[in-house]
């Protein structure tokens, strides 16, 4: 890289070496993100990577020696930034890969509930709350999934999962209390109250 072979003259107080310095990294940006961009595939990261290594020059430039050339410690800068973003470019790719290994929820397209009788109501607090909670707002209120999701900050896919596992929960709960509902598809319900004495 041409930058890393000029030798401009080395300032002599810390003023002019700063302004020296600041001159360097505006006359020759160009230059650096094109020895960026020689060497990292997206063009993002060759931007990152100049911003990296300007910030990383005006931070070190107290440590600039009377006696050092003005090019060779810029060339060492820009091959440390380099170096540091192809680190974090393998630590990305190693979580991507990790990531892409990991078990996917399968997507759940849960059976819908029929029409509830009245004990659904009496069942429901038995329930794990995030399961009442679900079945309440998907079932009863029929909150749109995607509304769902976003309030508990997931996927409309994972809502489904999570809505499967409560009406499983819940019809457990329902065959144990009121099993003549369970049987008729909770179409009606003549069990007002009889089924919480059965569990008492």
């Amino acid at each position: 890289m041409s930058i890393l072979f000029r030798h401009p003259p080395h300032p002599k107080n810390l003023a002019a070496r700063d302004s020296a310095v600041e001159r360097q990294l505006i006359q020759c940006r160009s230059e650096f993100l094109r020895y960026f961009r020689r060497r990292l595939a997206c063009p993002e990261d060759a931007e990152d990577a100049v911003q990296e290594f300007s910030l990383k020059v005006i931070r070190a430039a107290n440590t600039l020696q009377n006696d050092e050339n003005i090019g060779a410690w810029f060339g060492r800068i820009l091959r440390n930034t380099l170096t540091d973003q192809y680190r974090r470019r393998a630590t990305r790719q190693r979580a991507e890969a990790g990531y892409a290994l990991e078990p996917k929820e399968a997507a759940v397209d849960p059976e819908p509930v029929a029409t509830p009788c009245t004990c659904v109501h009496d069942v429901l607090p038995a329930l794990k709350p995030d399961y009442a909670e679900i079945i309440r707002r998907a079932d009863l209120d029929e909150v749109p999934r995607e509304r769902i999701a976003a309030d508990l900050g997931v996927t409309a896919n994972n809502v489904g999962v999570r809505l499967h596992r409560a009406r499983r929960a819940l019809k457990t709960e329902l065959e144990e209390r009121c099993a003549g509902c369970c049987d008729d598809g909770f179409q009606s319900c003549d069990c007002a109250g009889t089924g919480r004495s059965r569990r008492v």
